[in-house]
Formats: structure tokens, sequence, C-alpha cells
């Protein structure tokens, strides 16, 4: 297979063009297409240079391209239409299509998320298509986004704002693997194929020579006999218009005796869409199986990831998650054991496959761009698919503080338990990454919620983590210090536990769900927004300073707090007293330690939130203490204290949630 450096080629199944003879650029005139002004157009392009562009403005530069697409679309059309239904079918391998513009040019598509607007874009039409103008787009339906500038050398510029537009096609096509686009600057036209690691664009296409006008029309017709694979299109996924959703095939690779065996989902909502141009694209859908043989709700997990093995690439010292391996793992270790958490089931995961003629074709970087895991100048990807059972919801989704205590509480037993049992390291404790799945039964109003750890792209063994790699992993407002700084040595359970801290300081400042976001100080938000809000040095400084003492710690953090977060002020306390201020830490500044410590630290805050209830206000401060520096030396002793913290707020919440259900009775008896 030809590499993209080889030219367009690598567009077609073979090369589509010498099939074609002279006849092709043979026309006649049709009731459905102006020819003349199409030529016309054609011709005039063909004569334009620098000089004469500087008097032609962008509005103008649409028009005579539109009309060079329409007339190599319909040459196309023409000269199947003329074959036998026998001469056709040995033509090409690929059903063809046309390649046709939009009727407007400049104008804001449907599915953008901002109000940017495009040159102009192209559309992928069946080919019994009439030939002509296509209605103004929406971003689900642009096959490729056109920018145009008056001068050559505003190539740069052109490129880079097609990048800014590109995504938008990505996050509203849930079957596309990679994206085309065209940029046309003066006279020169450029091919740009994006890629899940970066933008490869051609060399300049010029109007200006016979040549240039052959290989635009040749890159047009090839496009137009591409298979939809080659397209970027994901034929593993068959839009199902009737519900706006898709019928997914995913690998039954679980099962070793399945290599080329696979099942069919429904999907039933889109969790999460590729957003971003580049990287993993990873895509999150809600789904059923077709044939019914369960109603059990799965979540259907579809990424580009990097392969475990990274030897033929030279790349021997970097150590690659693989989530696929490590939910199977998971699985495997707990899967018919009454644990008492729950944990992210792999009910299938594998490499995605497409049909090639008669065999299966592992989708990868190899069959798009034409090269693999031993070109060391690339990025190797592989298209993989995962089936993962529970089915949670988005952490907001808590209705109160307990059951937001009860969800963390049970997400970190996960954690703890999959470290210990599994020797997975999850490094990535977000909002994202913890779910909320909802109890029912008759002991349901004490624990009416658990929690669910979710996404384990970051997990890695930690017998294969690498002492000074300093890797960085995780979502930027809740990484730890030495995460951030990109700490030399190896990362541990007590950098998850800290991202934990963060998580609960975050939701406590913000709210914790849609309901809950009061008036907040604007110098404390000032103060959090400091960790998302700049580069990971300036972050991890920021973080060091609020968690210096805890007299920092309380003046610009907790203070932020709703007052109505009574024992998540409570725990994050705890959790910060274990993590910064253990006594036997070395470099740790012996102060005395926060109030909260107490034995009855928990009915404190219950009675607080009774007293509340009542109306009677009560008020009390925390005095300060000092923190540590170094912990991993006692990192087993500060993980049971951790454990702990969240154990103890979970029982407080068991109490509080008994009181209350108490009260109510009360009520309920007196009407």
């Amino acid at each position: 297979m030809a590499k993209i450096e080889d030219g367009f080629n690598i567009l077609a199944e073979k090369d589509i063009y010498s099939v074609f003879d002279d006849e092709m650029l043979l026309f006649d005139d049709t009731d459905s297409f102006d020819l003349d002004r199409a030529v016309k157009s054609t011709l005039r392009l063909s004569k334009l240079n620098d000089k004469a562009f500087q008097g032609t403005s962008e509005a103008r530069m649409y028009p005579l391209f539109r009309d060079f697409v329409m007339l190599v679309a319909f040459h196309v059309q023409s000269h199947m239409n003329s074959l036998g239904a026998k001469q056709r079918t040995g033509t090409v391998k690929a059903s063809p299509h046309l390649i046709l513009p939009y009727s407007r040019g400049d104008f804001k598509p449907e599915g953008s998320d901002d109000r940017t607007k495009i040159d102009g874009a192209l559309a992928l039409c069946k080919f019994s298509t009439r030939v002509g103008l296509q209605d103004a787009p929406k971003y689900k339906d642009v096959f490729a986004i056109q920018e145009l500038k008056r001068l050559k050398s505003d190539s740069q510029e052109a490129l880079i704002q097609l990048v800014e537009y590109t995504r938008n096609i990505y996050a509203n096509q849930d079957h596309r693997r990679f994206a085309w686009g065209l940029t046309m600057c003066g006279t020169e036209v450029r091919c740009c194929l994006f890629h899940h690691d970066g933008v490869r664009a051609s060399p300049a296409i010029d109007f200006a020579d016979t040549d240039g006008i052959r290989r635009l029309v040749t890159l047009l017709v090839n496009w137009s006999f591409c298979s939809l694979d080659r397209l970027g299109y994901d034929t593993t996924m068959v839009r199902i218009h009737a519900s706006n959703g898709w019928q997914i095939s995913c690998p039954n690779h679980n099962d070793k005796s399945k290599r080329n065996s696979f099942t069919q989902y429904v999907t039933t909502g889109t969790i999460m869409n590729a957003s971003a141009l580049f990287g993993r694209h990873t895509r999150c859908y809600l789904a059923k199986r077709k044939d019914g043989r369960s109603d059990e709700s799965v979540v259907i997990k579809d990424s580009w990831s990097l392969p475990r093995d990274l030897k033929k690439s030279g790349k021997q010292g970097l150590v690659v998650p693989d989530e696929a391996h490590n939910l199977r793992l998971i699985t495997e270790k707990f899967s018919g054991k009454d644990v008492g958490f729950s944990y992210p089931r792999a009910i299938s995961s594998g490499s995605v496959k497409f049909k090639d003629g008669s065999k299966y074709v592992t989708d990868d970087t190899s069959v798009i761009y034409g090269y693999d895991d031993g070109d060391k100048e690339h990025m190797y990807r592989v298209h993989r698919r995962i089936v993962i059972t529970p089915v949670g919801h988005f952490i907001k989704s808590v209705r109160n503080e307990a059951e937001l205590v009860f969800v963390l509480a049970d997400a970190m037993e996960c954690h703890n338990a999959i470290l210990t049992e599994c020797g997975l390291l999850h490094r990535d404790i977000s909002v994202n990454n913890i779910l909320v799945i909802r109890n029912e039964g008759e002991n349901s109003h004490r624990r009416p919620v658990r929690g669910l750890l979710i996404d384990f792209d970051h997990a890695i063994s930690v017998d294969q983590q690498i002492s000074g790699n300093g890797a960085r992993s995780g979502t930027l407002p809740f990484m730890s210090i030495h995460n951030l700084e990109g700490a030399r040595g190896k990362r541990t359970a007590l950098d998850d536990w800290e991202s934990l801290l963060y998580l609960i300081c975050w939701l406590a400042t913000f709210g914790i769900n849609s309901d809950d976001r009061d008036d907040m100080d604007d110098e404390i938000v000032e103060e959090i927004d400091k960790w998302r809000y700049a580069d990971m040095g300036t972050i991890a400084r920021a973080k060091r300073n609020h968690m210096d003492s805890f007299a920092n710690f309380n003046r610009l953090v907790l203070s932020g707090f709703q007052d109505k977060y009574e024992i998540l002020k409570v725990l994050a306390i705890d959790i910060y007293n274990a993590l910064f201020q253990h006594k036997g830490c070395e470099g740790a500044f012996h102060g005395e330690r926060a109030a909260a410590t107490v034995s009855n630290k928990y009915d404190i805050a219950i009675n607080k939130i009774v007293k509340n209830m009542q109306g009677i206000q009560s008020h009390s401060s925390q005095p300060g203490s000092d923190p540590l520096n170094s912990r991993d030396n006692y990192k087993s002793q500060i993980l049971e204290n951790l454990l702990e913290a969240t154990r103890d707020a979970a029982k407080a919440c068991e109490k509080l949630l008994d009181i209350i259900s108490k009260e109510d009775d009360k009520e309920n008896t007196s009407n």
C-alpha cells in the first residue's frame, strides 16, 4: 500500500484515472446541468495568477471552484451511465459516489459550538444524485471543508483555520474515522488529511497550469470511486434513521475461539462524542443487543488507542495503558465474587474489523495512512471497541451531599481493591470517571446509591511503571502536585487520593449538582480556578500554596465550601490531614491538627445539619496546622487512614439518613 507521501493514489483502490479513456473529456449538454458555464469557469480558473487574483474576493472564488467540482461530477456520472452493467462492475471495485459542492459559501453549518463561518464545503452524495448544488449543510453531512484565501502566501493561515473548523466534523459524525479538507489560496489548492495525531497537506495543485487541473480532477475522481472506509467512514456502524441511532458491530474477542465473531448492538443514546481534532477520538454510547437475547443496557466505548506493545517502533521505554486489557483483568479477578462494591465489567472487547472482500481487516493506522508500528516517525494507533456494564449516571446526578459521599466512598473502595488484587493504578480520578448507580430494595433509603469507578484508559500496572520518566496523565483540575510537576518518581495511590481531595473541594465549591449552585465568593472562586486556567507548572504552584498549611487550606479552599456541605467539609479535612499531615513523614511540620479529627467529628456535623433543618444556626472554626512534604515512605499507613476517612463519612451519612427518615415518619404520623 502506498504511503501518503507518495501522492493521492492512497485514496484509490487502484489508479482510477487510468480506467477512463480520452472519451471522458467529451460531454454532451444536458438540461440538468449548465455545462457551458462550468467549462467557462474552469477555463477562467486555468488562466488566473496571483496578479489577477489581487482583485478577486473570496466570495467570488467559491463559485468558480464550485462549478469546477460539478463539472467533474458530471463527467463521472455520465461516463459510468454510458457503461453496461457488466462493464461498470469490472471498472471499479467500490460503489461510486458523487462529490458535490454546497450552494452557499461563507456560512455557519448547523452543529457548530461557535459562531465561525466556513468558506465552502463538499458533500458525499449517492451516485444517482442529480448533479447540482446541495442545500446549506449541517456538519453531520459534510465530507470536506474548504478554506479560501486570495493569495498563495496565505496558505499557512488557511490551514490553521481549516484545523479549527474540522473538529466539528468529528463532533457531529460518530462514524468518522478521519477527515479531509481543502485549502485554495490564489490559484493553489492543497488537499489535507486529518489523522489522529496531525495533519498531512499535499503539495500545491496549481490551477494555472494544465498538470495542476489534471491532478485536481484525479483527486475528485479518486474520491468518487473510493470505498467508504478509504474516505474516512466506519463501515461497522450503520445509521438507523428511524431512531437517529446506530447499529454497531462489536468484536467478541474475549472469547478467543471466536476470532472474527461480532455482536450487533443498537444505540439508545450518546454519552460522549469526539469533540477534539486529535487524539483517541473516544466516543461512548448507551446500547442494547440487537438480537434481544439480553435486555441489559451496556456502554460501548470506541477509541483509537496506542498498542500495548511498542517494541517494533523502538519505544520500549514507553508503557502504554490498555483499557481493554485492564477491564478483562478486573472482570476475571472479581467475577462471581461478592466483593461489596461495583466495578466495571468487560462483556467483550477487541480491535474493530471491517470486511474487505472476503476477508476481515483490522482497523488501524496502517490501513488508513500506510504506516504501522514499525514506522518510528509516526504514531501508530489501533481502533478498539469495548462493551462495558453496569451503566451509571454522571456524578452530578446525586440529589444531596449524602449520596455524593456514598458514591465517592464506593469508588475508592473499588480503587483500593483493584490496586490490591489486580495491581492496577487508576491515575485519573475526576468528575467524569466516577458514576452513580441507584439502588433499589427495602434498604435503599439508607444507601440509595452506589459509586462506580470507570475509565481505565490511563490505568497502568504498578509493576510496569518506569521510575524517572516523569509521565503525566489525568484531568487538569484534579491532578496531583507531583503529577502536574512531572515528578521523576513513580506515581502511587496517594496521587489518586490527592485527586479525590481536589474533586471534593471542586464540587463543594461549585455545587454537587445543577440545583446547588449558590452564590459563591469571587475571591475563593478565583483561587480554585487556578486549578484549571493555567499551565501545569502554574497549577502545581497554586496547589502547593493552597496545601502549604492548614491555615492556607482553610482560608483559600475550605472557606469557599457552600455552607450546607458540612459532611463534605469534614471529609475534606480528614483526607487533607491524611495526605499532608501524617506525623511520621520526613520533612513534616508537626503543628496542631485540625479539630475535625476528634472522635465525634461527624456527630458535630450531623448535629449542625439537623439544627439547620430546625432553624437553629451554629458556627465553628477549625484551627490551623502545618503540612508535610514527604509521604511515600508511609503510604500504607496513610492509605489505611484515607479508607477509614471515606468509610467513616459513609457511615455518618447512613446515620444522617436514618435520623431524617425518623423525622419524616414523626411528621407523617402527626399529620
